[in-house]
């Protein structure tokens, strides 16, 4: 017979076993969905950061020192990225010679896939902390891996995973910086201050704003030296034993960050001019065409309908914002009553760096997406907070989870399927002539129709073209001009092709402030313009719900969440012929009637 502690000993090493069978299982998740369709697009790039960067590493070389001559970002992802793509072509067997743009942009994307991983890792790691100290229940050893899951299957760290950006590896670091921070706390080691030091280093060499990455280190440096003047004996020894450690972290993060980010010193101007430039674009101050989709939208009210409910889905979102709130009265409950432990401390810095960053980015003028795709991964893990009060009824803990990984399942489809403006590039071949004319809108990394990979469709006719005009929408109110070129181009044009909805739906919110752009829109999609649309591409696939077809569209959510990579596109033909003055007369009378009756 087993004693009684030998026979939790052996129960507690079943469950771990157990415990890593699944965790094992939810990293091969991981794994297949940060790197599955990682080459989605390729060889073409949509992402106008995407090409910048890629550029940017396309010129590096000994001969201009690399320099990338591009300082939007911190070098280090571009240094990454050549570093990875020399030692891929060291390989007789691969070797491709020069790094092209596309090479440049697939090594981008393998680190955001590979940091993307480590993200959800921390999530693990975070959260064993977190719960480490709860009290035993049916499935408090699964909580863990519930956030785990979660955070594999959040949409929106599935998204930046297959970007070759820098938000991926800067929500990595964020997290990383939190795990480090909670480390010091605990243990006070000296090799988790080298860490962090070199962590928050190439934070700062990834991009200049991750400056607010130190907020998780501050907070725990409060507490020790509160630590320090509270209990220790030796209060001047404890504070420059202390001290001698922040200066370490200090000078480690300034030391990594000229290490992998240089031209932030020797391109100091330029680096500088930048910062400004887009500091004045974030806050409003430099108003940009690209920018139009955040006039009069409100704080926090905007992320929450634009933002969130598409990049975590509604079950992580309602999970994460009541673990918020739990973690908050958790956390002043323990101020009020002076109670302070490993599990208040690692939900403190927690919550702590979640709400500095989350309103450091929310009363900004520009509200994208990547601004707060950093702390996407905070709400899995408080997620697995609003679990824990759910661990007595297994089944529903079960279930919620089971939903809160569906909305992830059914964002991972568009980078599995051909990119949409494939499709909607199959079906231009098919469908329109050899010379045709086309309008359509500008503002695109590249305009449709685009050879797909390995398209069979051109292959009988390789002299396929039409006629295309990318016409500048977003300046049609403020250059007269525009309008007789519009009307002209009208005139001539055979199709109209609508590639997103980045211009129509930012334009049409304000037709007294952009009359004549949104009354095109009106006009066209009425059908006042002689146009008919003949075909629409959506990128989700459609879903039955009792026998019934239903066509989800996330349009309506923060335009960058979908034009980059699963935008909706519409197919205009002309129906009936309208000459160029007759439209004039159109939009001129319209503009009148819109003044007369005030729309």
């Amino acid at each position: 017979m087993l004693s009684g502690w030998e026979g939790k000993l052996r129960m507690k090493s079943k469950i771990l076993k157990k415990d890593y069978f699944w965790l094992g299982l939810i990293f091969w998740l991981v794994l297949f969905l940060r790197f599955g369709g990682i080459s989605w697009s390729l060889p073409h790039h949509f992402h106008p950061d995407e090409w910048n960067m890629g550029r940017a590493i396309t010129r590096l070389s000994w001969a201009n020192k690399f320099n990338p001559e591009f300082f939007a970002y911190g070098q280090f992802p571009l240094y990454l990225a050549y570093l990875s793509a020399k030692i891929y072509n060291l390989l007789p067997w691969l070797k491709i010679g020069t790094i092209d743009i596309a090479e440049a942009v697939f090594f981008l994307r393998f680190w955001s896939a590979f940091t993307g991983i480590g993200t959800v890792y921390l999530v693990y790691l975070i959260s064993k902390k977190i719960f480490s100290r709860y009290s035993p229940s049916p499935i408090s050893h699964k909580l863990p891996l519930f956030t785990t899951l979660l955070a594999a299957f959040t949409p929106g760290l599935i998204q930046i995973s297959h970007f070759g950006t820098t938000e991926s590896l800067l929500s990595f670091l964020l997290l990383f910086v939190v795990y480090l921070s909670i480390l010091i706390y605990e243990t006070k080691k000296t090799r988790y201050f080298i860490f962090l030091g070199i962590i928050l280093g190439i934070s700062f060499g990834t991009k200049i704003t991750a400056l607010t990455f130190t907020t998780p280190f501050g907070l725990v440096l409060v507490l020790m030296l509160k630590t320090v003047f509270t209990k220790s004996e030796n209060k001047q020894k404890g504070f420059l034993k202390l001290l001698g450690k922040f200066f370490l972290t200090l000078s480690l993060a300034f030391i990594f960050t000229i290490i992998t980010s240089p031209y932030l010193v020797l391109a100091f101007n330029d680096s500088k001019n930048t910062l400004l430039y887009e500091t004045a674009v974030a806050t409003g101050k430099s108003p940009v065409f690209y920018t139009r989709q955040f006039i009069n939208t409100l704080p926090i009210v905007f992320q929450l309908e634009k933002i969130f409910p598409y990049a975590l889905g509604w079950p992580i979102l309602i999970l994460g914002s009541l673990g918020l709130l739990i973690s908050t009265i958790l956390i002043v409950k323990s101020a009020i009553k002076k109670q302070t432990g490993k599990f208040d401390l690692s939900l403190l810095v927690l919550t702590f760096t979640f709400l500095t960053y989350f309103f450091s980015q929310t009363f900004l003028f520009c509200k994208w997406t990547r601004f707060v795709a950093p702390i996407f991964p905070f709400l899995a893990i408080f997620g697995g907070i609003t679990l824990s009060y759910l661990s007595n009824l297994r089944n529903l803990s079960y279930l919620l989870v089971f939903v809160s990984i569906l909305p992830g399942i059914f964002f991972s489809q568009i980078y599995f399927k051909p990119d949409i403006r494939f499709q909607a590039s199959e079906w231009i071949y098919q469908n329109i002539p050899s010379g045709a004319k086309v309008l359509l809108d500008t503002g695109n990394v590249l305009d449709i129709p685009i050879l797909p990979p390995n398209s069979l469709t051109l292959s009988k006719n390789s002299n396929y073209g039409l006629s295309r005009t990318s016409f500048d929408f977003y300046h049609l109110d403020e250059n007269p001009e525009l309008l007789l070129d519009l009307t002209r181009e009208l005139s001539e044009a055979d199709w109209i092709f609508v590639p997103s909805r980045r211009i129509f739906a930012n334009h049409m919110r304000f037709p007294k402030k952009y009359p004549q752009t949104a009354q095109y829109y009106q006009l066209l999609f009425s059908g006042q313009l002689g146009f008919s649309e003949v075909a629409i591409f959506y990128p989700y696939s459609k879903f039955k719900i009792f026998n019934s077809k239903f066509q989800y569209s996330d349009e309506s959510a923060e335009e960058t969440w979908s034009v980059f990579d699963h935008p909706v596109i519409r197919i205009y033909k002309k129906t009936f012929y309208i000459p160029k003055e007759q439209y004039h007369q159109l939009f001129v009378n319209r503009l009148n009637i819109n003044k007369n009756t005030g729309r």
